[in-house]
């Protein structure tokens, strides 16, 4: 399929939020060009800064524990903290859902629809890339005619937030496809011992 695709922004699951905000601010000489607080749900949620030098856009994310763990907080306990999901901007967001529906890529929940108070933006979750792996990827597109989004949309990120949420708590384990039936080959590691010769 045709059509661009660019890398729209990297998510960043931190421990200290105000450190990381510190340490993109102060120290590598990024802005803050969005933030929200509490994004998520009663159960649980996050708080966000999003941070921009140039073209390069950096999502920082710090949980909030409530009724249960903030998937962000277990993403960190699996993990450890850093990357959590790569977000690519597309210029046709339904076309490339369909055409990666079409090679059985799963998502984790439907296209979300906001506008930012500078243009529309529209946001897709796959699920993890990797069998054992939490990173997973963000379809974006953030053109439409003239306009354009620059920052997020509290409500579309909310419900991200909420779709990752319902598939933590029913305890859901999923990947972008399904290795077993695709042909993609996926090469598992066995562990064995061996003794060397000394």
């Amino acid at each position: 399929m045709r059509g661009s695709m660019g890398i729209d922004h990297i998510t960043l699951c931190v421990e200290d939020l105000d450190s990381a905000e510190y340490l993109f601010t102060k120290v590598l000489g990024f802005e803050v060009i969005w933030s929200a607080r509490d994004v998520g749900s009663d159960k649980s949620s996050m708080d966000t800064v999003v941070v921009q030098r140039g073209e390069a856009k950096i999502a920082l994310m710090q949980g909030r524990d409530k009724a249960v763990k903030s998937q962000i907080n277990e993403f960190i306990e699996k993990y450890g903290q850093g990357v959590q999901h790569v977000a690519i901007e597309v210029d046709d967001i339904e076309a490339v859902c369909r055409e990666w529906e079409a090679h059985g890529v799963k998502f984790s929940g439907p296209l979300k629809d906001g506008r930012d108070g500078f243009g529309p933006l529209k946001q897709r979750f796959t699920y993890p890339l990797f069998p054992g792996a939490g990173v997973f990827l963000e379809l974006t597109q953030r053109e439409h005619g003239e306009e354009k989004s620059k920052t997020f949309v509290r409500s579309t990120v909310e419900s991200l937030y909420k779709d990752i949420e319902r598939d933590q708590i029913a305890g859901v384990e999923q990947t972008i496809i399904d290795y077993k039936s695709s042909p993609v080959p996926l090469r598992r590691r066995q562990k064995t011992s061996q003794k060397r010769a000394s």
